[in-house]
């Protein structure tokens, strides 16, 4: 969308250095590295305070669920 609307913006250095700083993981095919997708999911969810991802079983491109179960905290849920 963001190279839709503001194609040329978003080709600059300025832009660039913006988004990788909102979105870390702008640019990046995520489809094709399970190590790129889970260091991502691990840092969005320690970002925004929301249980640990699954870990992605790299050998066969599934995952599982955490080992350990993660203390929900209330005061961090939000209503949407």
């Amino acid at each position: 969308m963001l190279e839709t609307v503001f194609k040329e913006k978003v080709a600059t250095p300025e832009w660039q250095a913006k988004i990788k700083q909102i979105v870390p993981s702008y640019g990046t095919k995520l489809n094709d590295s399970a190590a790129a997708t889970q260091k991502e999911w691990n840092y969005t969810a320690e970002v925004l305070q929301l249980e640990k991802p699954p870990v992605i079983d790299e050998s066969v491109g599934t995952t599982v669920a955490p080992s350990q179960p993660v203390e929900s905290k209330p005061e961090n849920d939000m209503a949407l």
